[in-house]
């Protein structure tokens, strides 16, 4: 009779079922699953006293590191792998049993199949065999439906055939080659045997051991991205590349989470030309640039760094023949900075022919702190893309950049086109990315919106974004913040960040003036000599012209009031420099007006002095602000218009208002000068300076970390800097320094010098010295006894350092020149003297201390605040709009209609102003929050390289576990209701399916979802799934009794719970008014119609499989790979 698994005939378990009853039972199988084996225990185990089965294929001679279980359990489709403990525990009580008896066959191969069953009566019509193609796995015998077309001829009775094949089947166990042991290889090559049915057992037995969340999180991770992992570990090409930057000393100098990223950052400029490097402040982006520059340097490739003109040395020390602790490296690479990105600026430079870097050889350019480079409207960006990136035929490009996204994806957007030297489409061959602009307007508005709300949380921007940002970012990022790395390493330690403490402080009087707010509130009401466009006729022809001029002045105006705030805040002396400029423009302006009345002298009205907004943000702006040609106003126009005197007028308002601030200011300062004529008067009219001087004594009594005395006092304007080393000094404070970007000094000599070094030399011995200098000295000992010993060394050695030691610096007075890129964690505590309105700039302070490797157990810092509380210094923002809003200038009434790029930058500067101010707040409390608060954007948040990050962590302890652990397994936990609200599955699907006997099956798409019991999804996308699973990895294990008992209901309910979900994917349903149910297009159907129309290169690759979505959506399309139970 034929047996087949199409037709009317019985398929192979009917006929066994049918027709076996007390006896033996013989198989030969090539293959067979775990469902098979329970098959028969549940059919026919009771009937039979004896199985002998001789078994082939993955129970041939193993390797060790293959996973043989996946082979055994080829059927995890959703249904088959809810099922699967109870099934394998089945399968496991069946083998166990004495009666029944198995052998492999080594080293042939065993391609038969057969069943031959003996009954235990002597009854020959009860004899039966099946012989043909069916193995003993689900789908041969006919339990589950295959494509695979089965063929076997099956007959009763003692027959030729029955006794030929039952001669055939003792012959074949006799053999010598039929083994009741098992060969192992060992990865090591050696080999072991172990009794076969024992190998079985343990091998099935791994399904249905307990596995706690953190394993299944792992084979979660080890799923998504494993192929990755082994890839690259088996890719001979590129170990041998990085072989030979293994052997550099910058390698070698790296933690081992800065080695991979390193590693990333190189596959990702390998494969794409481009990546960002947005490690958190204080993890050592510098060192690893450097390494990623020595690769390609090795490579051929010439190297062009770009960098603000603050951080020249930063990267210079590390060049060839700067006796570095990398000289050996020979690092050879040119540097530029950001403000060179013009022609006039480069051709200045006589260290190449190739000005413009547009040679032939190929290159890598990397460019630091490149948010600087955010705005693709200024012209050192257009010159960077059209004069240098695009001329070259082979460029890659790196991106260094600070954490916190300021204030517009666009930032992100303009940042990313320059690694595709500007093409909107450059990601659409690598990443299916059409059109990079597209995509991050979808982005941005869903950005903006998120925006909006009071309390943003990251999760809810994370679920609105379009899948190939998402993509696109964490193909190209590597950012990882403090929290992923902490405790990753022995060594990885940092210092312990006490509370900052906050100090309200300004001076109680300035002169007349009691408060900062009356300050304010005296502040000139107009500012007409920085408006003069206000004051003209507006003619047809230049409407344009003077429509912009306007908004310029207008913006101007606004900057200079911000200005004003800013400099009073840092200190009364910055606020008094300040006063005495913007008086002496008015005044200016006001001379030319008497002179023209008096002899019609025509004159044009002076720019802004540019020098006013030296060492503050505002000067990039006011010079993308003033480019281009600016229209001169003379004052016969301003005649002309009849305004003359109106303009007179609002200078002399403008003028009375300042000469107040100033002769009070003056008066100020002579009661200063006074106080001096004391010798070490610790006492101030300036509360401020008072209460510097009292924490500098505190930290000196209370002498924490080994009495350490070093401080940084951080100020935005060099000004109040060397206000505070001129007053410190002559107050009687020695070992004294001031550092700016444009000039230096210390109290031990009256030379000022450019080159500032040697001053974080003597500042900070242990890091700029001893750390990063190359020394012929070797130490046993550890951190602080080692760098006694090399003290002792020096001394003896290098008379010249050994100097630099004997006349250390301990008060450092800095500008923001030193607040990115610097190492000075000799100091122990930062003093904000002002609080930057940038809160990024605060960390970026914060993090010059706080890094790993410090010598000092714990850290400080302290805040300056100018109000009594923030609140009152957060609403002086909102003061400086309600007095722009309010102005009226005597010449017109002004309804200035700002344009589109005005209108950008002020809605940009809103939405920036609103997460500052919370910024802000959170900084009273805590010094973290600020840089990985879930309120706000950073580059980690849209990459997956956590994950990545921490399967490698895993792999490095345990790879054969997770190579090793079956498909198929689950756990579960009880959950945090804030994170998982629901109770519901976390489901791992794969599609397609696996076709039987498949070894190396690859899923085209892995889908992690968490459901409902409704089979509604409760989060929305992946990285929001594994952020859950991550909170909760370390739960005990909870899994209800019903479900690991494989109770039918329960399991049901789950099965039914994803056949919904897939239900949803496929149609979606609606019950109408009448009862009846209307379906409409599923979720996937919209997303692919919502992506074809945006030119989505995987939406097309999904219509081109010609695969009906309601066709795709079915149970046994998808394997259930792994799962959680959640239970609120």
């Amino acid at each position: 009779m034929i047996l087949d698994n199409e037709n009317e005939n019985k398929k192979v378990h009917e006929w066994i079922s049918q027709y076996t009853e007390a006896g033996k039972l013989d198989i030969v199988t090539g293959y067979f699953t775990i469902g098979a084996l329970a098959f028969l225990s549940r059919q026919v185990n009771e009937k039979i006293s004896d199985f002998r089965l001789v078994l082939g294929d993955i129970v041939n001679v193993d390797i060790e590191d293959n996973r043989p279980l996946d082979l055994l359990n080829e059927n995890i489709s959703i249904e088959a792998s809810l099922k699967l403990s109870s099934v394998a525990q089945e399968a496991v009580n069946f083998l166990k049993q004495n009666k029944v008896i198995a052998k492999t066959l080594e080293p042939n191969f065993c391609h038969a199949k057969n069943y031959l069953f003996n009954p235990s009566e002597n009854d020959d019509r009860k004899k039966y065999f099946i012989s043909g193609s069916s193995n003993l796995t689900e789908a041969g015998i006919g339990l589950k439906t295959t494509n695979n077309v089965e063929l076997n001829i099956a007959e009763t009775g003692n027959n030729n055939q029955y006794k030929e094949l039952v001669s055939w089947f003792e012959n074949l166990w006799v053999r010598p080659q039929a083994h009741k042991d098992k060969t192992i290889i060992h990865n090591d090559g050696t080999k072991t045997k172990v009794d076969f049915k024992e190998y079985l057992i343990h091998e099935i037995e791994k399904i249905f051991i307990k596995y706690t969340p953190r394993e299944i999180y792992f084979k979660i991770l080890f799923e998504l991205f494993g192929s990755q992992l082994i890839e690259q570990e088996n890719d001979p090409d590129f170990s041998r590349q990085v072989g030979r930057l293994e052997n550099s000393v910058i390698y070698n100098a790296l933690y081992d989470f800065q080695k991979k990223g390193v590693l990333s950052l190189i596959r990702m400029l390998q494969k794409y030309n481009g990546a960002i490097l947005a490690d958190a402040v204080g993890l050592g982006k510098t060192w690893s640039a450097l390494a990623v520059m020595k690769f390609f340097q090795l490579q051929g490739r010439e190297v062009l760094l770009l960098c603000p003109k603050k951080l020249e040395n930063n990267w210079k020390r590390y060049r060839k023949n700067q006796e570095s602790k990398f000289e050996k490296d020979q690092f050879d690479f040119f540097v530029r900075f950001h403000t060179d990105m013009s022609e006039e600026r480069l051709e200045k430079y006589d260290d190449r022919a190739d000005k413009f870097f547009t040679n032939d050889k190929p290159k890598l350019i990397v460019i630091d702190e490149s948010h600087n480079l955010r705005n693709d409207k200024s012209n050192r960006y257009k010159f960077l893309l059209e004069q240098v990136l695009k001329p070259n035929e082979d460029i890659k490009v790196l991106l260094l950049s600070a954490t916190p996204i300021n204030n517009s994806l666009n930032d992100i957007r303009n940042q990313f086109k320059l690694m595709v030297q500007g093409d909107v489409q450059g990601y659409n061959e690598n990443l299916g990315v059409r059109n990079i602009e597209y995509t991050f307007r979808t982005a941005q508005k869903a950005f903006n919106e998120w925006r909006e709300d009071d309390k943003p949380k990251i999760s809810e921007f994370i679920k609105k974004l379009p899948a190939n940002f998402f993509t696109l970012t964490d193909s190209l990022t590597v950012a990882r913040t403090r929290k992923m790395i902490d405790g990753q390493q022995k060594e990885l330690i940092f210092p312990h960040k006490e509370k900052p403490i906050n100090l309200f402080v300004t001076p109680h009087e300035l002169g007349n003036f009691e408060t900062f707010e009356e300050l304010f509130d005296h502040f000139p009401p107009m500012l007409s000599g920085y408006q003069p466009s206000f004051y003209v006729d507006i003619d047809e022809k230049e409407k344009n012209v003077l429509h912009d001029e306007r908004q310029r002045d207008r913006f101007l105006v606004k900057m200079m009031y911000i200005l004003m705030v800013k400099r009073l805040e840092s200190s009364w002396f910055s606020f008094y420099s300040t006063v005495e400029k913007i008086k002496n423009h008015h005044q200016n302006a006001l001379d030319k007006i008497k002179n023209y009345l008096e002899n019609k002298k025509n004159q044009t009205i002076d720019d802004v002095d540019s020098t006013q907004f030296e060492d503050d943000e505002f000067e990039d702006q006011y010079d993308e602000f003033t480019l281009g040609k600016k229209r001169k106003i003379s004052l016969s126009e301003i005649d002309a218009a009849g305004n003359i005197e109106n303009f007179k007028k609002d200078l002399k308002k403008d003028l009375d208002a300042l000469d107040n601030l100033f002769i009070n200011l003056q008066k100020f300062e002579t009661r200063i000068k006074k106080e001096i004529d004391k010798p070490n008067n610790i006492n101030s009219i300036d509360n401020k300076l008072e209460e510097l001087i009292k924490q500098i004594q505190y930290k000196r009594i209370k002498g924490e970390n080994a009495n350490n005395q070093k401080v940084v006092i951080f100020t935005v304007y060099r000004d109040t800097a060397k206000y505070l080393f001129d007053q410190l000094k002559a107050r009687g404070f020695n070992n004294l320094a001031m550092v700016s970007g444009s000039g230096s000094l210390t109290s031990d000599s009256d030379e000022e010098t450019k080159n500032f070094e040697p001053i974080l030399e003597r500042f900070a011995p242990y890091t700029k010295l001893y750390k990063e200098k190359e020394w012929d000295f070797d130490s046993e000992k550890h951190k602080s006894n080692a760098y006694q010993e090399w003290i002792k060394w020096i001394a003896d050695n290098q008379p010249k350092t050994y100097q630099k030691l004997q006349n250390p610096i301990d008060i450092l007075i800095a500008t923001d020149a030193l607040s990115e890129g610097q190492n000075l964690q000799d100091a122990d505590m930062v003093i904000n003297y002002d609080i930057h309105w940038n809160p990024v700039r605060i960390i970026q302070r914060m993090g010059r201390i706080d890094r790993l490797g410090s010598p000092n157990q714990k850290i400080f810092g302290i805040n300056f605040w100018p109000s009594k509380n923030i609140n009152t210094y957060l609403d002086l923002q909102g003061r400086i709009e309600q007095r722009m809003a309010a102005m009226k200038l005597a010449g017109a009434e002004v309804n200035l209609e700002f344009s589109d790029s005005f209108k950008e930058m002020a809605e940009d500067e809103n939405l920036e102003n609103r997460l500052k101010s919370r910024m802000m707040e959170q900084m009273q409390t805590s010094w973290d929050d600020i840089e990985v608060s879930d309120q706000g954007l950073g580059f980690d948040d849209l990459s997956l390289e956590k994950y990545r990050q921490d399967l490698f962590e895993e792999f490095n302890k345990d790879k054969a576990k997770y190579q090793r652990m079956p498909k198929g397994v689950y756990s579960g936990f009880k959950s945090d209701k804030i994170i998982c609200s629901k109770d519901g599955i976390i489901a791992l699907l794969g599609y397609p399916s696996k076709p039987e006997k498949q070894r190396d099956h690859i899923y085209r798409v892995f889908d992690i979802i968490y459901i409902d019991y409704k089979g509604e999804m409760v989060l929305l996308n992946q990285k929001e799934v594994l952020d859950a699973i991550t909170y909760h990895k370390d739960r005990e294990r909870f899994v209800p009794d019903a479900i690991d008992k494989g109770d039918e209901s329960a399991i049901q309910e789950l099965v039914n719970a994803l056949k919904n979900y897939l239900d949803s994917q496929a149609t979606e349903t609606e019950v109408q008014s009448d009862g009846t149910i209307k379906k409409s297009m599923g979720r996937e159907a919209k997303d692919v119609l919502d992506k074809l129309r945006k030119g989505d290169k995987g939406a097309l690759a999904r219509v081109k499989q010609n695969v009906k979505v309601d066709e795709k959506y079915q149970l046994d399309n998808f394997d259930l790979i792994t799962w959680l139970l959640v239970t609120v």
